[in-house]
Order: structure tokens, then sequence, then C-alpha cells
């Protein structure tokens, strides 16, 4: 329908041109007998080849020989010419407009062609930069196949992927109209493999060009859909590589922690089950306190392995109240300073209520973990000093410093420092689980005496 109104059009258009210059010669005529004026045709036929292509430019060059010779060669009003001359100059001029109408025709289906060829190199490099760019490929199908149907003049298109050996649509512009549009099929191919397939619904014959810009389309994106694709298994290797360095850190750590106060548990209570003539009331009471004090020991490795599963899960939730920071830490420190080997742990805060919207139990935990590794990696006997402000609690020791390494790596879970083999590694991630759970921070800095460590709310 659309070729026969542009042909309709070219021949109206031809006729007009022909007819308009005809009575401009009829004009020049009829004040003087000038020779030959069929040249004036040509600029009108020109025109048509520049604008209208070549269906035009051949209409108006047999309109105007067709007019010429009726209207301006003896006999007049006939298609017969009386002077061989005349047919010469009827047929140069119908060689002349048929060339050189060819020949803007010509240049003009290579000027467009041309920008179509730009046209659509720079739709596969915007469609291409996309898919690069983009980090969810998956959320990008639609608008990608929106840019491509809107380039080249599609009616829709549909993009299958294949995943896990099932067809799968993952993006569509359907196609306007409820009648049935013939698709054609293109291959998303990277070496033999097939990775997806589109159906396009073109509204026309598609051009070698289009082609070239639905193939160059489909090739990228099996390249980037590979690309995502290894991009998945690598980082699963390294979740499956992160978990095997886990599960080896845990087996190091636990095994010796587990096995320490089990086996002194396992011989105060076979001790404890010789005849009761061989112990005294006092040691048959060392035994039971050394069972008690490893049963402890047992209980807080167990404790923390099920807070570090909930921090790694999402499951730590923390029951927000207001509470008195300083009272937390006086807390914590009553319930170690018996237990602290010969250090002397001190408060240090201002006679007045620092309120912290935290929870209780956790905030005791992390203030625990910090104080029990000042205990175990701080000089022996030596102060712990534990401030309290408003919104931020810190902890600091008197010992070694801490290098940069072991600063990047201090909050990570199993880490236990260099030259510090004792201890699971557990007590600083877990207290950078809870703290980072109440939206604050937390970090460790060297002093001028040892390390503090900061917590922030």
């Amino acid at each position: 329908m659309a070729g026969k109104r542009r042909l309709l059009m070219d021949a109206v258009l031809a006729l007009t041109i022909v007819a308009a210059i005809s009575l401009v010669i009829g004009a020049v005529l009829s004040l003087a007998p000038i020779g030959n004026l069929t040249i004036l045709y040509i600029p009108g036929v020109l025109w048509l080849a520049a604008s209208r292509g070549r269906g035009g430019a051949i209409l108006a060059s047999v309109a105007a020989f067709l007019v010429y010779d009726w209207f301006f060669i003896v006999p007049y009003h006939t298609l017969e010419v009386a002077q061989p001359q005349e047919w010469i100059s009827l047929a140069v001029l119908l060689a002349v407009a048929l060339v050189t109408g060819e020949a803007y025709a010509m240049q003009r289906r290579q000027a467009e062609q041309l920008a179509e060829h730009a046209r659509h190199t720079q739709l596969l490099y915007e469609l291409s930069t996309e898919m690069t760019v983009r980090h969810n490929l998956g959320g990008a199908f639609d608008s990608m196949l929106q840019k491509l149907a809107a380039g080249l003049g599609l009616a829709g298109a549909r993009l299958y992927v294949w995943r896990e050996g099932r067809r799968e649509l993952s993006g569509a512009v359907e196609p306007a109209g409820a009648q049935p549009i013939d698709a054609a099929r293109v291959p998303c191919r990277l070496g033999e493999l097939e990775l997806a397939d589109m159906e396009v619904f073109p509204e026309r014959r598609l051009t070698d060009d289009d082609v070239r810009v639905l193939q160059g389309f489909a090739n990228q994106l099996a390249n980037a859909l590979e690309r995502r694709r290894l991009e998945k298994e690598e980082q699963l290797n390294q979740v499956l590589a992160e978990a095997n360095r886990a599960k080896s850190s845990l087996l190091a750590a636990v095994s010796h922690d587990l096995r320490t106060p089990l086996a002194a548990i396992k011989a105060s209570a076979t001790s404890l089950l010789q005849p009761r003539d061989g112990f005294t009331e006092t040691g048959r009471r060392e035994f039971l306190a050394a069972i008690n004090r490893e049963a402890d020991r047992l209980d807080r490795l167990v404790c923390n392995l099920l807070d570090m599963s909930r921090i790694e899960s999402g499951a730590l939730a923390p029951q927000l109240e207001w509470h008195n920071l300083a009272e937390i830490a006086a807390d914590v420190i009553d319930r170690l300073q018996p237990i602290s080997g010969g250090h002397e742990i001190s408060l240090q805060t201002e006679d007045r209520e620092f309120l912290a919207e935290v929870d209780y139990v956790q905030m005791s935990q992390v203030l625990t973990n910090l104080i029990d590794n000042a205990i175990r990696h701080g000089e022996a006997s030596a102060p712990i000093r534990v401030y309290v402000g408003e919104g931020h609690i810190s902890v600091e020791n008197s010992g070694e410093h801490l290098s940069d390494d072991e600063r990047a790596h201090l909050f990570e879970s199993f880490y236990r420092g260099n030259g510090h083999p004792s201890g699971t590694g557990l007590g600083l991630a877990i207290a950078r689980g809870i703290v980072e759970a109440h939206g604050g921070r937390i970090w460790a800095e060297n002093t001028a005496a040892g390390v503090a460590f900061h917590v922030e709310l």
C-alpha cells in the first residue's frame, strides 16, 4: 500500500513539473522562435531524482519526451516527427534525462545507505555500551529491545534465553494490532552454543544493513550472557572458597578450644569417681570448680558460634531500648573483674547518664568481648581502662601495638592476630556484627601505651 502511494505521488510530481516547464517553453517560443529547448527539462528531472529517487525521474523523462513531441515538434499534436534531427534531439533528451536521473538517484541511494549505516552503527554501539555497563542484564532486556525496534523500524521483538535447558521469554516488545506478522528468527550463538534467540517482527523487508545490526546485537548479547555466566561462576567459586576457608579456620580454632575444656572436665570427673578416701573435701571442691569453669568456657564458645551464625545469616535483630551506657559498662566490669587474671579494670566516665537506644544484652556482649580481648592480649597485670561518653565507648589496654596487617583483618571471623594462636578469633567479629546491627561502627587504633578499641553509636 505504501509503495502504491509513493508511485502515485511520483507520477503527480513528474507530470506537474513537466507541465510547468512545458508552459515556460511554450511562452519562450511564442516570443521568439528559438531552437530546441528540451534542455530545460533536465533540472526538473534532476530535482526529482535527488528528492524522490529513480522512479520519479524516469516518469518525468518519458513525460517530457512525449509532451515535447506533442506540443513543440512539427507536425503538432501528433507523435510523428517530420525532421530526422528532431528524433535525435528527443532521443538525446530521453537519454540525458534517464542517465542523469539514474545517477542522481544512485547518489541519493548511496547517501541514504551511508546515513542508515551510520545510524545503525550508533544504535549498535549504544546497545553494546548498555550491555557492558548494566550490572543486572536481565532488567535491561525490555529497554534494549525497545531501542532496537525503534532503530530498525520493527513492529515488535521477543528475546528468549536458555536457562538450565529451558527456553524462557526474557524480554519483549509486542507487535501492535491483532493481525499476525511473519517473524524472523535471529539466534544468539557463541561458537556452536546457542545461548538465546530473538523473534523480530519487521514492518517491511529487512535490508542487509538491518540483518547486520540484528546479527551484531545477537553476537554481543551472547558474549554478554556468557560473561555474566562466568562472573556468576567466579562469584560462586569465591563463596565456596570463603566457605572452605571459614570451615578450615573453624575446625582449626574450635578443635583445640573444644578439646581443652573437655579434657579438663573429663580428668576432673574421672578423679571424682575415684574412692572418696583418695581426696580431701578441698580437693573435691577444686575438681568441681574446674568442671564448672571449663563448662562455662564451653558455653561461651558455643554461644560465640551461635552468635556468629546469627550475624552472618542476618538474623541478629537488636531489641532497642533506652539504657545508660555507664551502667552497662559497670555491670560488665563487675562480672569480669574476678576472672581478669590480675588486671585492674577501671571505669572512667562523668557522673551523669549517657543514654543510648541499644539492646542491653547485646551491648554487654560487645563490652565483654572487648575487655576479654584486652585481658588476653595486654601486658600481664596491666590496667584496663573503659571510657564512656555520649554515644561512645572505648576499651584501652597496655601492650603491643597493632601492625597495619592486623588492623586490616582484626574484625574478621577466626582471625587471631600475629603471634596469638589462642582463642577462636570470633570475639571481635561478633562485636563488630552487633555494633553494625545497631547502626554504629567499631575500630581499633594504637595509643601511646597500647591499643584502644572504640565503639560509636
